[in-house]
C-alpha cells in the first residue's frame, strides 16, 4: 500500500474515531485511548489503557501473567480493539481482527490486532 493511501486511512480512521467519541492516545499522555499507525504497508490500530494500569499489569505481568491486574489490562484492551474495529467496519472501512498467538517467549508470541485492509468507498461522515 503506498504511504499516501495509507496516511489518507489513518486521517480516516482518526476522523471517525473522533465522531465516535473514543479518545486518542497521544505519546506522553497518562490516559489510554487508541493508536493508529502504518507499520509495513498496513495500518494497525490498538487499544492502550490508562497508565496507571498499564504500568502496573506490565510490573506484575512479568512474574504473574495470570495476575487480576494483568488479565483486566488484557481484557480491557482486546474488547477496546473489538470495539474500534466494529466502528471502523459499520463506517465501511475493511478490517481484519488478528488473532493473537501465546507464548511465553516474547520474541515468539504476538499480541492480536487490528488491521485495517482498505478504506470505505463512500465516506458517509464527510457528507452534510
Amino acid at each position: 500500500m503506498p504511504d499516501s493511501r495509507a496516511d489518507g486511512i489513518v486521517r480516516d480512521i482518526r476522523r471517525v474515531l473522533a465522531l465516535a467519541g473514543l479518545p486518542a492516545s497521544r505519546e506522553g499522555d497518562t490516559e489510554g485511548g487508541y493508536v493508529v499507525f502504518e507499520r509495513g504497508g498496513r495500518v494497525h490500530v490498538g487499544w492502550v489503557t490508562d497508565s496507571a494500569l498499564y504500568n502496573q499489569a506490565v510490573a506484575i505481568e512479568e512474574v504473574h501473567p495470570q495476575h487480576p491486574v494483568a488479565r483486566l489490562d488484557r481484557s480491557v484492551t482486546a474488547v477496546m480493539e473489538r470495539a474500534v474495529a466494529d466502528v471502523l467496519y459499520a463506517a465501511g472501512f475493511t478490517v481484519v481482527l488478528r488473532p493473537g498467538v501465546p507464548n511465553s517467549n516474547p520474541e515468539k508470541g504476538s499480541d492480536p490486532g487490528v488491521i485495517v485492509a482498505a478504506g470505505p468507498a463512500f465516506r458517509a461522515w464527510a457528507t452534510g
